[in-house]
């Protein structure tokens, strides 16, 4: 028989896409937890916090992935109990961090990304906003949102046009792989690509792509002028200045084919290497998240290509945010891909023999109250 759960909301704090994150107590055990809620009809066959909530079960048993308490779907709306957690790490860095600090984020990061790929699945939607610090463990950190990750697909890959399908890239647009901003199937490399710009942001404060005032620029051309920024940077190019280990990660995640897993050991030998040679002998003393230096943008970098395509795009939106951050995405997956028809992305399918054996093993939230 499964265990059941119920829960007592206390405040929000956070909002996700589709879902409203919320701090609350089990009522038996009184366990602290993050409660995402979304709006969901019964009549929806697929609903996303269900597929999350499948995904994170099957990646447990790594530090870097939030412990999964339960998951329940009652009359309006589902939830999903995880781990509570503490600020993002864009949170935490306020303009360029200590190489210390990123090298140690990344090997955190890569040990996460090895467990999730070895476990057949790929994230997609790697970034700081989804890198959470440890409430209780300053040291530690952990890597949440699995809403779009999915199964590796055997390949080739599939691939579409966003620009002249009008559809959107998957994952976060800033953060996202060159073969995102092309349409192409995501596999294990992009992940690390995603990384590898998580990382120059940390060390540079921001990334050159981030740098110009997007607000009155269309979707469309943001998307252009991103992704040829992108692509006219190499690894030594972002990490001027910086140990080589950094752009190497770059640059070695863009030469990987889709079929092929990263060499997670070389990588870590690496950044290991490099962590001691900054004098990192203490892994458990806590991240330092102070800034040193200033931002400096790369030379050689054009942010500003296919600017004089603004006025001619339409039909995709404008950048509101006022973080001048893109939102995610897949905004609008919960009404199309994600319709009560079930008609969507079928790689957001687990096989039926899998979705039986997580169900039997999630407790199930029966009760939810303010």
């Amino acid at each position: 028989m499964r265990a059941t759960q119920t829960y007592r909301l206390s405040r929000v704090i956070g909002h996700g896409t589709y879902a409203l994150v919320f701090q609350a107590v089990e009522a038996n055990s009184g366990q602290q937890v993050a409660l995402k809620k979304s709006r969901v009809s019964q009549r929806v066959k697929r609903p996303i916090l269900q597929y999350e909530s499948r995904v994170l079960q099957l990646l447990q048993g790594h530090p870097a992935i939030p412990a999964l308490y339960g998951y329940g779907q009652l009359p309006h709306f589902e939830y999903l109990a995880m781990d509570l957690l503490g600020p993002s790490i864009k949170e935490c860095s306020h303009g360029p961090i200590s190489v210390t600090t990123a090298v140690r984020v990344v090997l955190q990061m890569l040990s996460a990304l090895k467990h999730i790929h070895n476990c057949g699945f790929v994230h997609r939607d790697i970034k700081p906003e989804n890198v959470l610090c440890s409430p209780i463990d300053s040291s530690s950190i952990s890597l949440i949102d699995y809403g779009i990750s999915r199964p590796i697909k055997p390949g080739p890959p599939a691939r579409y046009d966003p620009l002249s399908e009008s559809k959107h890239v998957v994952g976060t647009l800033h953060w996202a792989s060159l073969n995102a901003h092309d349409g192409i199937d995501l596999a294990p490399r992009d992940d690390l690509e995603s990384l590898a710009y998580v990382a120059f942001f940390l060390l540079r404060g921001d990334l050159p792509w981030r740098a110009t005032d997007s607000r009155n620029e269309s979707m469309k051309n943001s998307m252009r002028r991103i992704r040829a920024c992108k692509a006219a940077v190499l690894g030594d190019t972002l990490g001027t200045n910086l140990p080589a280990e950094f752009g190497y990660m770059l640059d070695y995640s863009r030469s990987l084919q889709y079929d092929q897993l990263p060499d997670y050991e070389e990588l870590q030998r690496r950044f290991t290497e490099l962590n001691a040679q900054v004098g990192n002998n203490d892994s458990k003393a806590p991240l330092d998240w102070s800034p040193v230096g200033t931002t400096k943008e790369p030379s050689g970098v054009d942010v500003h290509s296919n600017r004089e395509d603004a006025e001619s795009d339409s039909g995709m939106g404008n950048d509101e945010d006022e973080d001048e951050d893109f939102s995610n995405s897949y905004f609008e997956w919960d009404i199309g891909d994600w319709d009560i028809q079930g008609a969507r992305d079928r790689s957001l399918t687990l096989r039926t023999e899998m979705m039986e054996l997580v169900n039997s093993s999630i407790p199930q939230i029966v009760e939810v109250t303010q």
